[in-house]
């Protein structure tokens, strides 16, 4: 067999020795495992590059979607944002509760309690159809702030000027700024601010505990009069731009579709503070710790800030789709309120039911009144005091135009008042008590029997033809004097 090998030539060489042979056979074997290996290394080298490529994306996915409770960005060039994790916070709050005095800690933990039992967004704030079509009505007018009753630290007037006292509390609005348009956009300005007030001016979610300042908790963004900014953030303010003063003017912008808010400073736009907040519903909210006076501009007027005029960022137009109301003086010959005097002039003569009849009015020597308008017996009329001069006494006001009836129409005889409407008296027996002037709506009558020397009362048929009898004899005597 080697005989024969070693007989083995190729192309252009000399036939192999066996010394020869075994190195040629060494080499071969050297060089198929060489090929095995690195096919081996590289399919290692695939797989795991695959596994490692899987686990990253893994990670970047699980980084994103599981952790991102503990983490707030600021924005996204470079900042580093209010707390970083819920491990950070947390060692934070240990190191600020130590500072604090026991009204802040207090006034915290109360604040923390609230946030814990009303988590943010827990209630629906979306604009209703209700809201919306108020909107559609009165324009920018819908928005108004309401105060907390409970709180009752400040006063709103006028819808948009807030008024605050000596302890801290804030106040929001209660409309949430929409989202159909590209900027929202609304201003404060300051009025009768002293130099120990803190003013935070911003936006909140709901619920959120109004005895603290906007921007102290979740969720919730303000620019202070001290030129810090907070976002969620109760201890440590962050710098922003210049303070706030008495006459200055604090602007407030929303990008709803970027979730980007950012704050203007009489007329001159800041940096942006936030970004990403496209979710919450936001309502203008202002805050103080002491005395001091706030007038918010939603639109109904123009901006300090010049684009903001320009583009109309108010956060709905001027007016809405209501008639405004008539202007004073416009009232002039309108049909209705025409209608509505006379009638009130037709029923100014009508007694109530606490008047007297017919038949009393004609033995009081006064005409018959028109019955006007059907009135309820609680309705109260001062029609009868017209007769009753301010001069005189009320208790003889009666038997004067009595009198003074009697000379105008003679033959009607003249009865003392009779009122008809009072209810009689209580019978009890006069063995147990003794006898006592009875009140009867304020007039004191003595008790008298029933049948004494007094002139019957006659009846309204025998008013009615006495009167007929009397002018039966005015005729007469007046023939006789011209014949």
């Amino acid at each position: 067999m080697k005989a024969f090998e070693s007989q083995i030539t190729y192309p252009g060489s000399h036939p192999m020795t066996d010394e020869e042979w075994q190195i040629y056979q060494e080499h071969l074997q050297t060089r198929d495992l060489g090929s095995t290996g690195k096919g081996i290394l590289i399919g290692m080298l695939s797989a795991f590059g695959s596994a490692a490529f899987v686990a990253l994306i893994l990670a970047v996915v699980y980084f994103f979607r599981y952790t991102n409770r503990g983490r707030i960005f600021l924005d996204r060039i470079g900042r580093p944002g209010e707390f970083d994790d819920e491990q950070a916070f947390l060692k934070e709050e240990e190191e600020a509760l130590a500072e604090m005095d026991e009204m802040q800690r207090t006034e915290y933990l109360r604040a923390k309690a609230f946030v814990q039992a009303n988590p943010p967004e827990s209630l629906p704030t979306d604009i209703s159809l209700s809201q919306f079509l108020a909107i559609q009505e009165k324009g920018v007018s819908a928005w108004e702030f309401e105060p907390e009753l409970e709180i009752a630290n400040c006063f709103v007037e006028g819808r948009t000027e807030i008024e605050f006292f000596d302890s801290e509390c804030s106040v929001q609005s209660n409309l949430p700024v929409p989202k159909q348009n590209e900027v929202y956009y609304w201003e404060a300005k300051i009025y009768d601010k002293p130099d120990s007030t803190l003013i935070s001016i911003g936006m909140t979610t709901k619920p959120y505990p109004l005895f603290r300042l906007p921007g102290w908790h979740k969720y919730s963004i303000a620019y202070t009069s001290t030129g810090a900014r907070r976002y969620n953030q109760p201890f440590t303010p962050t710098p922003y731009g210049p303070a706030y003063v008495q006459g200055d003017v604090v602007g407030v912008g929303y990008r709803p579709r970027t979730g980007t808010v950012f704050f203007t400073r009489n007329g001159k736009k800041l940096d942006d503070v936030a970004h990403g907040l496209k979710t919450q519903n936001f309502f203008p909210t202002v805050g103080a710790n002491g005395p001091c006076n706030v007038h918010v501009n939603f639109g109904q007027m123009g901006f300090v800030f010049i684009e903001a005029n320009v583009k109309k960022w108010g956060l709905a137009p001027m007016t809405g789709s209501l008639a405004p109301p008539p202007p004073y003086g416009s009232e002039q010959g309108s049909i209705l309120l025409e209608g509505g005097r006379m009638g009130v002039r037709e029923g100014q003569g009508f007694t109530g039911g606490h008047g007297r009849i017919n038949s009393a009015q004609i033995r009081l020597g006064r005409p018959p009144q028109s019955p006007g308008p059907q009135r309820s017996p609680t309705d109260i009329s001062l029609a009868q005091l017209s007769l009753i001069d301010s001069n005189e006494d009320v208790g003889e006001g009666t038997s004067t135009a009595a009198a003074v009836s009697a000379a105008a129409h003679p033959g009607i005889p003249i009865l003392p008042p009779r009122i008809v409407d009072a209810p009689p008296p209580d019978y009890e027996s006069p063995e147990d008590e003794p006898e006592s002037p009875t009140t009867l709506r304020g007039i004191n009558f003595e008790r008298r029997p029933l049948l004494g020397n007094e002139p019957p009362i006659p009846s309204y048929e025998a008013a009615v033809n006495d009167m007929e009898t009397g002018r039966g004899r005015s005729r007469s005597d007046t023939r006789g004097l011209r014949s």
